[in-house]
């Protein structure tokens, strides 16, 4: 009613709508090079919503521009869109339309595709990136699936998962089960918090406490401070944050060391010891030195993209000497 000038809802006249920038990745050729084909096909029955601004400098986007606007112009009541201004109406589009588009070339992650199943709202998608890990296939024979997918980048497969689209909205029955699946593939915010952390952690050389019970969660106090608690509470606090789901025994693990830092935070600074071993391929590098009187050999772990072995540990402030073990 507000873009496309109905006075009534026709529930026979699915909305598909893009959100987001008119740029190369973002493959909006492909609605352009699609619509008029589409728009004729079903006689006028499909709105199609490009709600972005282009900026003009660019030459994709200056052709993608002028292409919208001849359409907007010859269809009114099946084409919108606004090149020349920013979209605010993204909430009302999510909830709004019947499909969501995202013919993006590549897409390391995507987040508009969580804003649409959060509306309940399936996605038509290129099998690329993080949409190929989001958006699956809606599957008539299991009800399986939250949208549409194509996986070869040309117009003739964009134009065929909008018309598998289409079939399954025209079957209402259907395509209620296939709203019901996208809302349920919302990622939970927790879900992509909890990846994060894991993978800080790991660069860090730490664990990351991922199994804790209700009991044991409850058991830590939110409002946690070293200074006020005993030498067995911070052991088992330690023993709880840093080991917790390990295949190892507690026993096994020297916690005073960690304990003993804990205890004298306000003194010690973290220093991350980086050792790259440029051709040399070995399968574990450890470090030891006079911090701890040359006690501990500290198990150094491997970041791939840098090629280099890495550990930090929290010194008290002073000069130490170090040297390096390496384990073929």
């Amino acid at each position: 009613m507000k873009y496309f000038g109905f006075g009534d809802l026709d529930d026979n006249v699915p909305v598909f709508a893009f959100v987001g920038r008119i740029t190369v990745q973002k493959g909006v050729h492909l609605i352009c090079e699609s619509a008029e084909h589409l728009i004729n096909k079903y006689h006028g029955k499909i709105n199609i919503l490009v709600g972005g601004p282009a900026n003009r400098k660019e030459q994709y986007a200056a052709r993608c521009a002028v292409d919208i606007e001849n359409l907007t112009k010859k269809y009114p009541h099946s084409f919108w869109a606004a090149p020349n201004d920013f979209f605010t109406d993204g909430s009302l589009v999510n909830l709004g339309a019947d499909f969501g588009v995202m013919p993006s070339a590549f897409e390391p992650g995507g987040i508009v595709q969580h804003e649409f199943f959060v509306g309940g709202t399936p996605v038509a998608a290129y099998k690329t990136g993080g949409l190929k890990d989001s958006v699956f296939e809606f599957k008539w024979d299991t009800n399986k699936g939250n949208g549409f997918v194509f996986e070869n980048y040309n117009r003739g497969d964009f134009i065929y998962a909008i018309e598998r689209a289409i079939g399954t909205f025209m079957n209402k029955e259907k395509y209620k089960i296939l709203r019901k699946n996208a809302f349920e593939s919302t990622m939970d915010g927790a879900t992509v918090t909890r990846e994060w952390n894991k993978e800080f952690y790991r660069l860090r050389g730490k664990f990351f406490a991922e199994k804790c019970s209700e009991a044991e969660i409850s058991a830590i106090p939110s409002g946690w401070e070293y200074k006020k608690y005993n030498e067995l509470y911070l052991d088992e606090y330690m023993y709880r944050t840093f080991i917790y789901g390990e295949e190892q025994n507690k026993h096994d693990m020297k916690i005073e060391p960690l304990v003993e830092l804990m205890k004298n935070k306000s003194e010690t600074k973290p220093v991350t010891f980086q050792i790259n071993m440029g051709a040399k391929r070995v399968g574990q590098v450890y470090i030891a030195g006079t911090f701890d009187d040359w006690k501990t050999q500290y198990k150094l772990g491997y970041d791939s993209y840098t090629n280099a072995w890495f550990m930090t540990l929290h010194l008290k402030k002073g000069r130490y000497l170090y040297a390096r073990r390496v384990m073929s």
